[in-house]
């Protein structure tokens, strides 16, 4: 019988799936080499497809640095609004003890005075003309 292998009626792989040797010319591959290089292409294409997906996906690298930098940024601003609340506590305990302190602030902030007293504001500029100051 021509064309059939001794296993059956089907033609063997080795008749069938030729490839190239060095010369050019077609050589016909074993069933176990035609095996390797298909489990090597699988093998390759799972690597690539794991790799693109942990870059990618939304726990892969890219988005757990975005995430880290996201953290770094907020743990930085708790640190200045921690300070910030230092602060104002501070404040809010000097406004309660100290009495001269809330005045001073009344005065600088709100413009009070007392009864009695005259204001006198200065320019935070001096005249500065040719003619200098008038006489009278």
């Amino acid at each position: 019988m021509g064309g059939t292998s001794e296993s059956g009626p089907f033609p063997s792989v080795v008749e069938t799936s030729p490839a190239l040797d060095g010369g050019g010319r077609l050589q016909a591959l074993s069933g176990r080499s035609l095996f390797r290089r298909l489990a090597l292409a699988a093998l390759i294409l799972a690597v690539l497809g794991g790799v693109a997906y942990l870059t990618v996906s939304a726990d892969g690298f890219i988005r757990r640095s975005e995430l880290e930098r996201e953290k770094n940024r907020l743990e930085a601003e708790i640190a200045v609004l921690r300070d910030d609340n230092q602060l104002l506590r501070q404040k809010k305990e000097r406004l309660l003890s100290d009495h001269g302190y809330v005045e001073d602030e009344a005065r600088r902030k709100l413009g009070l005075i007392r009864p009695g007293e005259t204001v006198y504001r200065l320019s935070e500029e001096p005249d500065l003309t040719e003619e200098g100051p008038e006489q009278p």
